[in-house]
């Protein structure tokens, strides 16, 4: 049986590199990495001062709904999905419109954690303090994320978290 699982959470939680190494576990499986759909839509983004790192992003129900449409395409042809990545409820909400998403996770390690990834992080994507400590309040405080498995990989290799998604996914089927 293949599976669709949304995974999720802050900057520097992990969602691409597990994702990634994930993928390459289960056969016939695609990654889909949310921040290429969203990144093609160059003019969705748009200068706010008022948010951490000035910026926001106004195409959420699009990049939900092309994403959605990518979910439904492999999934026909038999193959598992693991969409990953940050986006908003919006876009969630227009995958679940082409086919349901089976398993939803959300990777959230401690703040202090996050922080310390991030400030590893290469100057062209690193996000700040400021940026991170609001998305990690905004993954710990959504009650959207209710209905997610929430999986803290403070402490957790790369191995450990790809192993307990796993064996969340296998035991779900």
């Amino acid at each position: 049986m293949n599976f669709v699982l949304a995974l999720t959470g802050p900057a520097g939680s992990g969602k691409s590199t597990i994702a990634e190494k994930l993928a390459k576990q289960i056969d016939r499986c695609v990654n889909i990495d949310a921040d290429h759909i969203k990144h093609m839509i160059v003019s969705g983004f748009f200068k706010d001062d008022k948010k951490a790192g000035g910026w926001s992003f106004s195409e959420w129900g699009l990049v939900g709904d092309s994403i959605g449409i990518l979910v439904a395409n492999f999934h026909k042809e038999g193959y598992s999905i693991v969409i990953n990545g940050y986006i908003d409820e919006p876009a969630w909400t227009n995958i679940e419109k082409h086919l349901n998403i089976t398993h939803k996770i959300l990777l959230l390690p401690k703040l202090d954690t996050v922080t310390k990834r991030d400030a590893g992080r290469s100057e062209d994507v690193r996000m700040g303090e400021k940026a991170v400590v609001q998305h990690h309040e905004y993954f710990s405080m959504d009650s959207f994320f209710d209905d997610f498995i929430k999986i803290d990989t403070s402490n957790h290799s790369e191995k450990d978290t790809v192993n307990s998604v796993l064996k969340l996914v296998e035991g779900a089927k």
